[in-house]
């Protein structure tokens, strides 16, 4: 290979990450972490798609938490070699098409047969709702669910079980917008709240649900939508609401927009798996049996609160002013993502009060690292696990550290699901209380999409969870004002709002130790530990 095209590729990888950083190209070092350049893991799946169509061939998230910088990549990529790499997949064979049906991703096999053991279960529900000021074109809105449903294959199909969970086209028809009214805004919500909460029924192509709530006494109308997880994730909530306002927009100036196309299942699927010729599978479940074996369930202090079935329960706070700017600020002094300084301070909690810190967390992660996604209405979401192992009494720059480090490594083997991670267990505890199900911690710094109707003011909001998929559930809600929230869904047959409660205060008391603590910074980009 020559020189002039070893720096073409220098070149194109500097151009992509500056492209998604906001930032020029003479800015983007080659020597330096994708994280010390403020590249979030939601930001290095963007790298990943746009990378891939310019080399023509994908390039593995995971490999952007291995190599970790613009010229390690290039040293990869050059390694690899072009002669190696097989034709994408996602745009072959010539010829195939949505006519038949196609198999589900191993992580939506599971929300299959889950939902199929428990058709009431609310606990994959994606909701999202605005607060609109003002009273929406209802037939405009009606025409806009109608567009989206029929242009996204993932709403308008059945789900199906033959050998496998698979999809099928069935040209099922587009949901029925609910359209309620309430006396109240804070009614209206709870009307709201009740109707996403509905549960889905698969193999009849009911996977999604539109509701409109006007109040009667101010001039303020409600509006949101559940799909079931299987047909979409956080990553892909933004994109529906915003071709929803799109449609919308367009109906009420007797309009059609014009739209990307959108990618079949058959080319969903392919482009999910386009990346794993270039990955060692082996190796990488040799890491996660090391990572889950020998786990035991966690005990929670009070025990349950309510008897088995009983819906989730939130426990919310406030951050405090200045956490969520003193985070950002640690977190590049460090070199480490604001994920880390969060996941320490809970994992120390957590550990503080159950009396043991070698439990493992899970963490959502989004596999759009391929172009053919990322203007797809789908569910691409998987749960990484992590095994922090961080005593409660470690010093706040040894926690973030160690929740860096951990966080890396499970970002490093991210190309099995969690479905077959569970399958390295062995023998896993028995009993209903899989210790790798648990709990779960999100950071929710991704941008929930916004609904801008035309000639009204819109408002995001979060409505009251229908379900969470494990027994504590801790999100942090990091806002643009600096604001913040802290939000804890648990199962209240599992554990105590109380214990939760505690929970939360302890994960605050620990930020807020984090930030007095006298800052050590990270000078050298190289011993970053965090993608």
């Amino acid at each position: 290979m020559t020189t002039r095209t070893v720096d073409l590729l220098d070149e194109t990888i500097t151009e992509v990450v500056g492209a998604v950083l906001g930032l020029p190209a003479p800015d983007v070092r080659q020597d330096t972490s994708f994280t010390a350049l403020g590249c979030t893991s939601l930001q290095l799946g963007v790298v990943c798609a746009r990378l891939g169509d310019r080399l023509g061939r994908p390039v593995p998230l995971s490999q952007m938490h291995r190599t970790r910088t613009v010229e390690s990549l290039a040293a990869w990529l050059r390694a690899v070699g072009e002669a190696s790499a097989p034709a994408n997949p996602a745009t072959a064979p010539a010829g195939a098409g949505y006519e038949g049906p196609t198999p589900l991703s191993r992580m939506q096999s599971y929300m299959f047969l889950k939902h199929m053991f428990s058709p009431d279960d609310l606990s994959l529900h994606v909701v999202r709702s605005w607060r609109l000021v003002g009273r929406p074109d209802r037939a405009a809105l009606r025409k806009a669910v109608a567009a989206v449903h029929r242009r996204h294959h993932f709403l308008n199909s059945e789900y199906l079980f033959k050998e496998a969970p698979y999809i099928q086209p069935a040209d099922v028809a587009p949901p029925v917008m609910s359209e309620l009214i309430a006396d109240t805004e804070q009614e209206a919500r709870e009307v709201l709240a009740r109707e996403l909460a509905r549960p889905f029924r698969l193999t009849k192509g009911e996977v999604w649900r539109p509701v409109y709530v006007a109040v009667r006494r101010e001039h303020l109308t409600l509006f949101g939508f559940s799909v079931h997880h299987i047909a979409l994730d956080g990553g892909a909530a933004g994109l529906m609401s915003d071709e929803l306002a799109q449609v919308y927009n367009a109906a009420v100036n007797g309009r059609t927009p014009e739209l990307p196309p959108a990618a079949d299942p058959v080319r969903v699927a392919a482009a999910h798996d386009a990346h794993l010729p270039y990955v060692d599978l082996d190796a990488q479940r040799a890491y996660w049996t090391g990572t889950v074996t020998g786990l035991t369930p966690l005990v929670y202090p009070g025990g349950s609160e309510a008897p088995r079935g009983t819906p989730c329960r939130m426990v919310e706070m406030p951050l405090p002013p200045g956490t969520v700017e003193g985070v950002r600020r640690l977190a590049s002094s460090r070199a480490v993502t604001p994920f880390a300084v969060y996941l320490g301070a809970y994992a120390q909690a957590l550990g503080e009060l159950t009396g043991t810190s070698d439990f493992t967390v899970g963490t959502p992660v989004n596999r759009r690292a391929h172009s053919e996604l990322s203007t797809t209405v789908s569910s691409q979401m998987d749960i990484s696990v992590l095994r922090p192992s961080i005593s409660p009494r470690s010093e706040p720059s040894e926690a973030i550290a160690s929740a860096a480090r951990a966080a890396a490594d499970a970002f490093r083997h991210l190309d099995l699901s969690v479905p077959e991670i569970a399958e390295l267990q062995g023998d896993p505890p028995p009993g209903p209380r899989n210790p790798l199900f648990q709990n779960v911690f999100v950071l929710q710094d991704n941008d929930p999409g916004g609904l801008p109707l035309q000639g009204l003011l819109s408002q995001f909001f979060r409505p009251r969870y229908p379900g969470v998929s494990s027994e504590i559930y801790a999100e942090i809600w990091p806002s643009v004002d600096d604001g913040g929230l802290l939000v804890i869904g648990y199962q209240p047959d599992a554990v105590s709002g109380e214990f939760c409660r505690r929970l939360a205060d302890r994960l605050l008391a620990r930020l807020a130790g984090y930030l007095a603590a006298p800052s050590h910074p990270t000078t050298d980009p190289q011993k970053q530990v965090a993608p």
